[in-house]
């Protein structure tokens, strides 16, 4: 499964909820996250973390959405944990 939505907040938001059954990741874009105090990554990592999901940031994806991926397959190459 691979889903997108518009925003980090809003596909946290779908899988706390429980829209977004079988989650295990979510991409986002790197030159997004580094942009964002450090604050605001331990805000999202803590989300991430209570939500039972991983955050990865990859340069080679968009900042106009992000990424919503089940378990299947290890990450891309150019992905890191965020």
């Amino acid at each position: 499964m691979i889903e997108r939505r518009d925003t980090l907040d809003e596909a946290l938001t779908h899988i706390a909820t429980g829209a977004l059954a079988g989650a295990a990741s979510v991409v986002v874009s790197e030159l997004w996250w580094s942009r964002l105090s450090a604050r605001e990554q331990d805000t999202y990592r803590t989300r991430a973390e209570q939500a039972g999901i991983s955050i990865y940031a990859d340069d080679a994806i968009s900042g106009h959405y992000v990424e919503i991926r089940d378990a299947a397959g290890p990450p891309l190459s150019s992905e890191r944990p965020a």
